[in-house]
């Protein structure tokens, strides 16, 4: 075997990724019209398109979402490119500021980037409903905006993969060209490995041949080629039936232990007779929860009860557990009962 992989990565990894995300028997796919490398993760993959971006679009700017994942800002920043944010978290709902981010999508100036969370939005666990999703992407189609989608947490939403990639395919099907980052760090825990993937749906194969040429081009001076082992695991994996059954089967599971959890904290606060709505902990998706506590009603929990967690309120749901849920909601009541 080889001992490095080219500067794309490893070919079979990156073609079972492209089935995960466009679907088994994509046109795109079959048509040779996306181009694709291995990325250092989900990470990797959005800072190769923000570079990306900079060199071909050297005036063009990102629109991000407010909230998002800290880092995302770092990475366009240190690429150069010119950042916006849109409305996205509605802090009175807990829930999607909708008309918000629809009034940011037409305001922007035609042919910017907008930088989406394809499902289990971090940090606030909020997602646009398939009919907001159909919205979203016609009026980014009328604006001639370019989306580029982050998906860490395919798979980690719903526990079904295809059902998590659905907000990628209502884009496919309307016709735009997108960017995507995904990522193998949350739903194959290989987080050590920094496994991924960035593609570019592009008009055809000749263009998606450049596009991938100059993806590679980037590549080569930022890490000259991606690494070897966490690809394998992927592509063995993904590869072989069985092993994909089994693998699906794991990723379910573990989804619907998160949203278990989220039933059994809504329930206990419930119970404990909070005079506070909790409906957003079960609305919400995915690994976090946007609680809505205040940053001082977090440092209670820490002072108080021993309980780590961001102080915007984000809980990690995966820590949360049949042992621990009673706990975390007395104490969460505990700290919210005054309003």
């Amino acid at each position: 075997m080889l001992e490095y992989l080219p500067m794309g990565g490893s070919v079979e990894m990156v073609e079972e990724t492209l089935k995960l995300a466009y679907g088994e028997n994509s046109e795109f796919i079959k048509d040779k019209r996306i181009a694709a490398v291995q990325a250092l993760s989900g990470t990797g993959a959005c800072r190769l398109f923000a570079d990306f971006q900079k060199r071909f679009h050297p005036d063009s700017q990102i629109y991000i979402p407010v909230p998002t994942w800290a880092n995302h800002h770092n990475i366009w920043r240190d690429a150069h490119v010119t950042q916006k944010t849109f409305h996205y978290y509605h802090p009175e709902s807990k829930g999607l500021d909708f008309a918000g981010l629809m009034d940011e999508i037409k305001n922007a100036p035609n042919g910017s980037f907008f930088l989406l969370h394809a499902c289990a939005h971090n940090p606030t666990g909020v997602d646009p409903s398939e009919e907001q999703w159909k919205e979203i992407s016609h009026q980014i189609k009328v604006k001639g905006h370019f989306p580029f989608f982050d998906m860490a947490y395919q798979g980690f939403a719903s526990g079904d993969p295809e059902r998590d990639a659905k907000s990628i395919r209502i884009f496919l099907e309307d016709g735009h060209l997108v960017g995507l980052a995904q990522s193998y760090a949350k739903n194959m825990g290989l987080y050590g490995q920094r496994v991924g993937c960035l593609s570019v749906l592009c008009e055809d194969e000749k263009q998606a041949v450049a596009v991938k040429s100059q993806l590679q081009q980037l590549a080569r001076p930022m890490y000259s080629n991606p690494p070897v082992h966490g690809a394998l695991i992927v592509s063995t994996i993904l590869g072989d039936p069985e092993l994909k059954n089994l693998w699906l089967k794991e990723v379910k599971v573990m989804a619907d232990r998160i949203i278990g959890m989220r039933s059994a904290l809504r329930e206990n606060l419930e119970k404990l007779g909070s005079p506070l709505s909790w409906e957003h902990i079960t609305n919400q998706i995915g690994m976090f929860c946007y609680s809505g506590m205040t940053p001082e009603q977090v440092d209670r929990l820490t002072n108080e009860f021993h309980i780590y967690m961001t102080r915007n309120g984000r809980i990690s749901m995966a820590g949360v557990t049949t042992g621990n849920v009673g706990y975390l909601a007395n104490a969460i009541h505990e700290v919210t009962k005054s309003g």
